[in-house]
C-alpha cells in the first residue's frame, strides 16, 4: 500500500488528474445549482409582444378603454418583458424567435366588456400566441402568467360592473325616497283640503258654485301631487331598467375575460419539448465515449503525412459519429414517434451536430492528451446550464449566457427546436452554420497540431541521425 501512495505523489501527472477527479461532483452540482437556483425570477427577462387594438366605447355615459387600462397595469408588471408593438412587428419577432409568446387586446374588447348588462352580452377576449417550440417548458410558465393576467383583468371588469349596479341602485333608492316625501306632502295637502271643505259647508251650505270649484282645486292638486311621485320613480329607476339580470348576464360578470388560445408553433408533450436538448446531450457524450475507446491522437502506423495523419483518424471518427448520430435519429422517429418538419432534414442535422462535438472533442484530446478530458467535462456541464435546453438562456445568470454562445450544444438545441415539431429550416440552416464553424475550426486545429508534431518528430530523428553519425 505504502509503495502505491509512494509511486502517486511522485507520478504529478496521475495525481493532477486524480485531484481534479476529486472536483467533478461539486463542479457538476454547483454549476446546475447556481445555474437553476432560482429560474422564476428572471422570468422578466423573457419578450413578451403585447398588441393594443382596442377602441374607447360609451360605457354608462363614461368614455372608457379597457385596452389602454390593461397595457398601463403591464406596464407597471414585471411578471414579464412585456414590449407593446404593433401586429407586424409581433409575428415577425415570433418569426425570429424574438418573443416567447404575444398577447392581442382585440379592438372590440370595451364594446363586448359594455354589453354585460345587455340582453345579449358578449364576453370580451384575449388571444394569446404561445411560441411553444421555442421551449417547452417557458410555455407552462407563460401559461400561469396569463391565467394570472385574466385575473387581473376580469377584477377590473368586475369592479366596473358593481360600481354600476350600486351607482343604479342608489338613483333608484333616491327615487323612491323622493317619492315617499312626495306621497307624504300629498296626504297632508289632501288633509288640509278636506278641513277647508267642511268649513265652507257648514259655514254656507247653500254655496253650491264654491263647492264645485273646492272639489276641482282638490283633485288637480291630487293630480299633480301623483305626477310628481310618478316622475320621482320614473328617474330613480330608469337605470335598472336598462340592466338585464340573466343568468348569461350573471355568468359575464363573474367570469368577465376568456383567454383564446392561438398557438404559433405547437409541442405535442414534454417528450417532443426535451428532446433537442437530450439528443444533443446524447450525441455529446457519444461523442465523449469515442474518444475513449478509440485513440484520436496517437497513429496505429507510421503516418506519412501530417495530413494523412489527420485523416486517418478524423475518418474513423467521423464515421462512428456518423453511424451514432443515425442510430439515435431513427430511433427517435420510429420508437418513439418523434414528429419532426422534415425527416431527410433532422437526419442530416443530428449528422452534422454528431459531427461537431466529435471533432471538437478530437482537439482538445489532440492537444491536452488524457488530461483534455478534464476540459471535456467541464465543457458538458457548461452546456448542461447553458445550451437553454432546459430553462432559457435569459433566465440564467448573466456569465452563463455569455459563455452559451461560444458553446456547440446552443446551437443544436437551436437547430433541432427549430425541426421538432416546427418546420422553421431557416433556422436550422442557420444553426448548421455555426456548428460549421466549430467544425472547420476544431478540424484545422488538430491538423495544425498534427503538422507541429510530425515536424518536431521528424527533426528529433534528425537530431538522433546527426549524433550517431558522429
Amino acid at each position: 500500500m505504502k509503495g502505491e501512495w509512494v509511486s502517486l505523489i511522485k507520478n504529478k501527472v496521475v495525481l493532477i488528474g486524480l485531484i481534479a477527479v476529486l472536483f467533478i461532483p461539486i463542479l457538476y452540482c454547483g454549476t446546475f445549482l447556481w445555474a437553476f437556483w432560482d429560474p422564476y425570477s428572471e422570468t422578466d427577462d423573457l419578450s413578451v409582444a403585447v398588441v393594443n387594438h382596442d377602441e374607447a366605447v360609451d360605457f354608462n355615459g363614461t368614455q372608457l378603454n379597457f385596452g389602454d387600462e390593461i397595457v398601463s397595469k403591464l406596464e407597471q408588471n414585471d411578471n414579464f418583458g412585456w414590449e407593446f408593438v404593433s401586429e407586424e412587428e409581433a409575428m415577425e419577432g415570433l418569426e425570429d424567435s424574438k418573443y416567447f409568446m404575444m398577447i392581442e387586446i382585440p379592438n372590440d374588447f370595451s364594446n363586448n366588456a359594455a354589453t354585460a348588462f345587455s340582453a345579449e352580452p358578449n364576453q370580451p377576449n384575449l388571444r394569446y400566441m404561445p411560441h411553444e417550440s421555442l421551449n417547452f417548458l417557458v410555455s407552462t410558465i407563460e401559461t400561469s402568467g396569463v391565467e394570472k393576467l385574466q385575473q387581473e383583468v376580469s377584477s377590473t371588469l368586475t369592479s366596473s360592473y358593481i360600481q354600476t349596479l350600486a351607482d343604479s341602485i342608489n338613483q333608484t333608492s333616491n327615487g323612491m325616497t323622493t317619492a315617499s316625501e312626495s306621497t307624504t306632502q300629498l296626504a297632508e295637502s289632501i288633509a288640509g283640503m278636506q278641513d277647508t271643505y267642511e268649513t265652507m259647508v257648514q259655514t254656507h251650505p247653500n254655496l253650491a258654485s264654491s263647492q264645485k270649484e273646492q272639489s276641482i282645486s282638490s283633485f288637480n292638486a291630487i293630480n299633480e301631487g301623483a305626477n310628481s311621485i310618478a316622475t320621482s320613480l320614473t328617474d330613480g329607476t330608469e337605470q335598472l331598467r336598462n340592466i338585464n339580470l340573466s343568468q348569461e348576464n350573471l355568468d359575464m360578470i363573474a367570469s368577465p375575460v376568456t383567454i383564446n388560445t392561438d398557438k404559433f408553433t405547437s409541442v405535442p408533450n414534454y417528450g417532443h419539448g426535451f428532446a433537442p436538448f437530450t439528443l444533443s446531450l446524447g450525441l455529446f457524450i457519444g461523442a465523449m465515449l469515442i474518444s475513449i475507446v478509440f485513440p484520436v491522437r496517437e497513429p496505429v502506423t507510421k503516418p506519412t503525412s501530417s495530413f494523412g495523419w489527420f485523416i486517418s483518424k478524423f475518418s474513423v471518427i467521423a464515421v462512428a459519429a456518423s453511424i451514432q448520430a443515425i442510430i439515435a435519429a431513427v430511433f427517435l422517429l420510429t420508437v418513439l414517434n418523434l414528429e419532426v418538419g422534415n425527416v431527410g432534414y433532422f437526419l442530416l442535422f443530428t449528422i452534422f451536430s454528431s459531427l461537431a462535438f466529435v471533432t471538437l472533442i478530437q482537439l482538445v484530446v489532440s492537444l491536452l492528451g488524457e488530461k483534455g478530458r478534464f476540459i471535456i467535462i467541464l465543457l458538458l456541464i457548461l452546456q448542461i446550464t447553458s445550451s437553454g435546453g432546459t430553462f432559457p438562456v435569459e433566465m440564467i445568470p448573466a456569465v452563463l449566457q455569455d459563455v452559451s454562445s461560444f458553446l456547440p450544444m446552443t446551437f443544436s438545441v437551436s437547430g433541432f427546436r427549430a425541426l421538432v415539431a416546427n418546420s422553421n429550416y431557416d433556422l436550422m440552416w442557420q444553426n448548421i452554420g455555426f456548428l460549421s464553424i466549430f467544425v472547420l475550426v476544431s478540424m484545422l486545429g488538430t491538423l495544425l497540431y498534427l503538422t507541429i508534431k510530425s515536424r518536431n518528430k521528424d527533426q528529433e530523428k534528425r537530431e538522433i541521425a546527426n549524433k550517431n553519425y558522429v
